[in-house]
């Protein structure tokens, strides 16, 4: 809500800058497909024996259809502000879960193949920026913001539910967030097409709350919490071909990577005892391509 809210006021202030001449507004709409994978752990004692990875959960292949929208507006020559958005509806995708009994993934005590065909992804990010190269073909600007990215992610064994019984169906819930920022770069072969590729950097916070659901002795619907320190890079392309003064059609690809450092792992049993754990960070990557419009003022 706070992400739509954000992107509703840009697009009424670029409304109002537009009938300025001399200021430039651009809408982006597109709609396609993404990829994400995604894999994080925890150390933990057994046996009164430390352990530098008791458990290890993995989603792979989380693939669903993709919507997004991107305001550009600049006030002033040279200068611009703006706003992002995305969304996947998760459709296909299968995950693991695994604890063990040695260090370094060593005899698995538990292992179970699971589903992950549900959820979303989300990210945002509002950002301001210069242009300090601008020539006929070739333009290169700096830019700085706000990005926050969420997941939400479930475990589930399809193979084994039974109707009106209690199956498995454990939530995952991430976010992470922090400061970016980045270099984009235009170049026009023509004055009908244009290339644009951008490069930015997130120093982040990272917090998940997890249900467990099966679990009788953990809580619910909070089981465990877990947060940490890293950063996320992305990378994208993009190459919009002009129809008229105010129309394009683009096609624009991107990757991304977002890790974390060593963390905390808050896990909430039922008798009222919080045991804490070393989170060993996560790890998630992904890509998407898309199709779209833009439209200019």
């Amino acid at each position: 809500m706070r992400c739509l809210l954000v992107l509703v006021l840009l697009f009424s202030y670029s409304m109002l800058c537009a009938q300025d001449s001399s200021q430039v507004v651009a809408v982006d709409l597109a709609g396609g497909y993404q990829v994400t994978n995604l894999r994080w752990s925890i150390a933990g004692r057994t046996n009164e024996r430390a352990i530098n990875v008791l458990s290890e959960v993995k989603w792979q292949g989380l693939t669903g259809p993709l919507v997004s929208g991107k305001i550009r507006l600049e006030p002033i020559k040279r200068i611009f502000v703006g706003g992002e958005v995305s969304k996947c509806f998760i459709k296909t995708g299968n995950a693991t879960d695994t604890d063990y009994g040695e260090n370094d993934r060593q005899l698995p005590t538990y292992h179970a193949q699971l589903d992950s065909d549900e959820g979303t992804t989300t990210a945002f990010q509002v950002f301001g920026g210069y242009t300090f190269l601008q020539r006929k073909r070739v333009k290169i600007a700096a830019f700085a913001g706000y990005g926050e990215n969420t997941a939400f992610l479930f475990l589930f064994n399809r193979a084994t539910e039974v109707a009106g019984q209690k199956n498995l169906r454990c939530t995952y819930n991430a976010t992470w967030k922090g400061l970016l920022g980045g270099l984009t770069g235009i170049y026009k072969p023509t004055y009908w097409w244009c290339i644009n590729g951008e490069l930015s950097y997130c120093q982040m916070n990272y917090n998940a709350v997890a249900d467990w659901n099966l679990i009788d002795a953990f809580q619910h619907p909070v089981s465990f919490k877990q947060r940490a320190k890293g950063f996320a890079v992305r990378l994208s392309l993009s190459s919009a071909f002009r129809l008229n003064r105010h129309l394009s059609l683009f096609i624009a690809g991107a990757y991304q990577q977002a890790e974390t450092g060593t963390g905390t792992d808050e896990l909430f049993l039922e008798s009222g005892v919080v045991q804490i754990s070393q989170f060993n960070g996560i790890l998630t990557h992904g890509g998407n391509l898309a199709l779209g419009t833009r439209f200019q003022f």
